[in-house]
């Protein structure tokens, strides 16, 4: 039997007297300041800009920075090792290999006031994988098979194979919980209808710059904000966003200067308290921005294996990181060369013409990209062209994995291996995901990196800090941070 639909209005006014007072000017008071209306709201800003608002089909960070504060999962976890707990699940357990049950808290609703059941779970998380949606965090889930819900705060998945992933997709943009009796079953919630979920925010207004954030006080889970309020503003350049501080109308820069602006900033907070002119100061994320350049599937040219080693060696003395999966990440192993004297080998006679995509509000996009293209051309066999806010032959990543594991990190490559390598690479994953012993689990991946080093179609660049900026008067506690390093609204504090 449908839920009934709760609605309720509200409505406030406010009345303004103005006393008018007779006086000479000689004696006229000095007037008062007019106090405030409104404080201004908790602002975060960024150059990342939300492009979806349906937790299937996000494929960005910054749109997984959305999934994170407005819906909820049955799991989430802690960046870099730590094990996933639960959110909208009271518990969960495998109860055998291949069944995971899990037990929603009670209470559950969405920001519409539907109570959220074990039906919404079950038709979130197959809605997600029917979908399928290229580069969301669909793939993850690949080992279920059904779902069951025999009771309203009750699921089972039925997998049909083990998995010891499972549990960490259950915590991934993909697994979000939306309301049955909103979302559409067969296509993609487009982002002028309401963003409704159960998380520890609500959205009360969106548009591409800028994204408006309400507490949520019937929130049940892990993650409850601080905050009644914050704001999300999209930047158009890292230019805009240091004027912003200079101007102190924003509280927390996340992503989104360039290395100029950083190196200003970190010279003027050169001092004891490490403190800004404009009163900020930083909080460094160690390694945790990542660039890839990857080939695009369809790519006429990706099946050449000489063009795709020529690229690669060209990259080489520019590369700082050596795997897909980054540093840090358990199960790293090293598998692409770093530095030294490379000579790409050019054998073919005329030139290949390639695209580069990359996004033109990523930190340093276009320098890094023209850097690429005269890598490139270098080789005199290439003629590269820059393709900004487009995907091309070759695009230049910014990349967040959906969660902190080295599978995460390699979806990429495991999504679109090149067909002589994709049953290799099929059977090794499957055997990863199976393995209950560690060291044959990183065996295992292992080999999937470096298999992943051999065809060369995700090429690791990268790996540096990401540098966050606080007004003085705020904090950002310890947790938070989605499983991905996504930012999590709900561990800022002001005053």
């Amino acid at each position: 039997m449908p839920r009934a639909e709760r609605r309720g209005a509200a409505a406030a006014g406010l009345a303004l007297t103005l006393l008018l007072t007779s006086c000479s000017l000689g004696d006229a008071p000095d007037p008062e300041p007019s106090p405030s209306a409104t404080p201004r709201p908790f602002t975060v800003m960024s150059t990342d800009q939300v492009r979806v608002t349906d937790p299937a089909a996000m494929t960005d960070t910054a749109s997984a920075m959305l999934a994170q504060n407005a819906f909820q999962r049955l799991m989430t976890a802690d960046p870099g090792q730590s094990a996933p707990k639960p959110d909208a699940a009271r518990d969960c357990i495998f109860t055998t290999l291949t069944t995971y049950t899990c037990t929603l808290n009670e209470g559950e609703l969405f920001h519409n006031g539907h109570p959220l059941t074990s039906s919404d779970v079950k038709f979130s998380i197959e809605r997600a994988a029917r979908l399928d949606v290229q580069g969301s965090s669909a793939p993850l889930l690949s080992s279920l098979r059904r779902i069951e819900t025999p009771d309203p705060l009750t699921v089972r998945f039925l997998l049909s194979r083990a998995d010891n992933q499972f549990v960490w997709a259950l915590a991934s943009p993909a697994a979000s919980i939306v309301d049955e009796e909103l979302y559409d079953a067969d296509r993609v919630r487009p982002p002028e209808e309401p963003i409704i979920g159960s998380g520890p925010f609500r959205v009360t207004r969106y548009d591409r710059s800028q994204i408006d954030f309400a507490r949520y006080p019937e929130y049940k889970g892990r993650n409850v904000p601080a905050l009644d309020a914050v704001v999300y503003r999209s930047a158009p350049d890292s230019a805009s966003i240091e004027d912003a501080m200079a101007k102190g109308t924003v509280d927390l820069v996340w992503r989104g200067l360039d290395e100029a602006a950083v190196t200003r900033l970190d010279q003027q907070a050169d001092n004891p308290d490490g403190v800004t002119p404009s009163g900020f100061r930083e909080q460094v994320l160690s390694g945790a921005r990542v660039l890839q350049l990857e080939w695009a599937p369809d790519s006429r040219s990706r099946s050449n294996k000489a063009l795709r080693t020529a690229i690669a060696l060209a990259l080489q003395g520019d590369r700082t990181l050596d795997s897909v999966v980054p540093t840090g990440v358990p199960g790293h192993v090293a598998a692409f060369p770093l530095g030294g004297r490379t000579s790409p080998r050019v054998t073919w006679d005329n030139r290949i013409n390639l695209t580069l995509g990359y996004d033109s509000s990523t930190p340093d996009g276009q320098d890094v990209a023209t850097l690429i293209r005269t890598r490139l051309e270098d080789t005199g066999g290439l003629s590269v062209r820059l393709r900004p806010d487009e995907t091309g032959d070759l695009t230049l990543v910014d990349r967040k994995a959906w969660t902190a594991t080295a599978l995460a990190w390699l979806q990429p490559y495991l999504e679109a291996p090149l067909p002589a390598a994709a049953d290799t690479v099929s059977s090794i994953e499957r055997g990863f995901r199976a393995t209950s012993e560690d060291a044959d689990g990183l065996q295992l991946l292992g080999a999937l990196q470096k298999q992943a080093a051999v065809d060369a179609v995700v090429l690791p660049l990268t790996q540096s800090d990401e540098h966050v900026y606080l007004r003085t008067d705020t904090d950002l506690g310890p947790g938070s941070y989605g499983p991905g390093w996504q930012l999590g609204l709900w561990g800022m504090t002001r005053g």
